[in-house]
């Protein structure tokens, strides 16, 4: 009987960067002379380590003594090891002739195994499969690198980017790695043309390709390692901002970037706090539609394939933003490490193509402020993000709105600053999501709470209740939708929906009704 050799499970589970990886890596670099991708030395290294377990696994049956192989002729007394037995050792104690027609010189040996059992082999048996004492399992998954990755990619990957990442000399820019010291060192000059050619771009993109070639860096050899290394020296200068998305580098002068891509927008900041987000989902998942909320790990299911709608809260609609939500993730290009991507929305109904920017730090997506005052988009209007058959294009869109005017909820600001909520009509033209909709008069108004943090100051309870209350004087049964006020709630102070739901389900003054709706007691409050 033949025993097979596998790599177990736990080989891939319990996986660990040694030096003697470092090495191979480092080697496989020099060997190359060219930066290679994450992916491409993940795959390198995973197949080193098969080679690597199957020699120490032959290794160690080897080194457990003699491998009976029947071919052998042996001799009472020998000590054997017995791949069919999980290589259990045994002691030949006696040796006769067998008979077989084939075989003429056929013998049969009395071995006793460290069990003490007794059992009997062939030997001086030649040109026999069974002498295979070990073979490698060619159908074992632990052995195919490219099931392995499938299978334990993820785990691989983080561990290995941790490992490459604490080498001083290796380097890593969107996703290829090289050795520091074997690149080319460019000159203060070259990143001053750089800068100087980005500020004639109007701050970029541009790609690494066509920075050298306006700044006249030739390789005289290598180009792509002439790249990383301008690449590398872009990097570590301030001035510039590496802007590509993952497999792509493209370069921005930092300065010239929008002061809202660089920090976070005022009515987009929130302060986590600590609750309990226990039994929440079953009312998150009533959310109708096109809700998508960056501080939340639950995501609306009403992504379609291309294309997915988005209700636009207050926060986002001010600052010219959409939220980079789980869905919407999907949608958008991402970088390897790069903060910010630059990228191209593309105006469905006009054709028209203006920058976008993810901005990954604080999960939004900027740039949609011009476009939004353009197409009189207003706080709850349903937008629509379609993939683009371009690379780096996104393309945006809403549907035209039947009516031009519409009864909306509609914000009143008082001389205190307080928030009163009216039914007024208004012009509308983009389709609008009914709970979320909120007309904003007075703009100005609104940027002053936000400047001066009115409601910010407060506990969240009470500008719940605060809120809560203003809605439900619009209701003769004096019900209010969590949704709705999710979205008026937001109209003055940035926050997920999880925590509003959270405070209505164990507010005193507010009783739930079922589905969404809430009553608010005001003699309870």
């Amino acid at each position: 009987m033949i025993a097979s050799m596998k790599i177990t499970e736990d080989y891939w589970t319990g996986f660990n960067i040694e030096q003697s990886d470092i090495e191979f890596i480092y080697n496989l670099l020099l060997e190359k002379a060219t930066p290679i991708k994450s992916e491409e030395l993940l795959k390198a290294l995973v197949t080193y380590r098969i080679e690597e377990e199957a020699a120490r696994l032959q290794e160690s049956a080897n080194s457990r003594g003699a491998i009976y192989l029947p071919k052998d002729d042996f001799n009472k007394g020998d000590n054997l090891v017995f791949p069919a037995f999980s290589m259990q050792k045994g002691k030949v104690t006696a040796v006769r002739s067998g008979f077989n027609p084939e075989y003429e010189d056929l013998k049969v040996i009395e071995v006793k195994m460290e069990t003490g059992d007794t059992h009997s082999f062939a030997a001086n048996l030649p040109d026999h499969p069974l002498n295979q004492a070990i073979e490698i399992d060619e159908n074992d998954p632990n052995r195919n690198p490219e099931a392995v990755i499938a299978q334990h990619g993820a785990l691989l990957k983080t561990r290995l980017s941790e490992a490459l990442k604490s080498q001083d000399d290796l380097v890593k820019i969107a996703g290829n790695w090289f050795p520091r010291s074997l690149l080319v060192d460019i000159g203060v000059g070259y990143l001053n043309l750089a800068e100087a050619v980005l500020e004639e771009a109007n701050g970029g993109p541009l790609s690494i390709v066509e920075l050298m070639k306006q700044v006249e860096l030739e390789a005289d050899e290598n180009d792509k390692l002439m790249e990383f290394s301008f690449d590398l020296a872009l990097q570590d200068d301030k001035r510039f901002d590496e802007v590509g998305p993952a497999g792509e580098t493209l370069w921005f002068l930092h300065d010239m970037e929008p002061d809202d891509v660089k920090q976070c927008p005022i009515f987009l900041k929130y302060t986590p706090r600590e609750y309990s987000c226990e039994g929440l989902d079953k009312y998150l998942e009533l959310f109708e539609g096109t809700l998508y909320d960056e501080f939340e790990t639950w995501d609306s299911p009403h992504a379609n394939g291309d294309e997915i709608s988005v209700s636009l809260i207050y926060p986002h609609w001010r600052s010219g933003t959409l939220p980079l939500s789980n869905s919407l993730r999907e949608f958008f290009p991402t970088a390897h490490e790069a903060p910010r991507v630059n990228f191209t929305f593309v105006d469905e109904l006009t054709g028209d193509r203006f920058g976008g920017w993810v901005v990954r730090p604080f999960n939004y997506i900027y740039g949609l402020a011009d476009w939004y005052k353009e197409h009189e988009i207003m706080p709850g209007s349903v937008l629509k993000v379609k993939k683009s058959k371009n690379p780096g294009e996104i393309i945006i869109c809403f549907d035209k709105s039947r009516q031009n005017k519409e009864w909306l909820k509609t914000v009143l600001i008082g001389s205190d600053q307080g928030i009163v909520f009216a039914m007024l009509k208004h012009n509308i033209n983009a389709d609008f999501n009914e709970r979320m909709a909120v007309a904003i008069p007075d703009v100005a108004a609104v940027d002053e709470i936000w400047k001066n943090k009115v409601y910010e100051k407060e506990p969240i309870t009470k500008t719940i209740l605060r809120i809560t209350r203003e809605l439900a004087k619009l209701n003769p049964q004096g019900q209010v939708h969590a949704q709705e006020l999710y979205a008026a709630i937001n109209v003055v102070r940035r926050c997920p929906p999880s925590l509003i739901l959270y405070h209505l389900l164990n507010e005193a003054s507010i009783s739930h009704l079922g589905d969404l709706y809430f009553h608010f007691s005001e003699k309870e409050a």
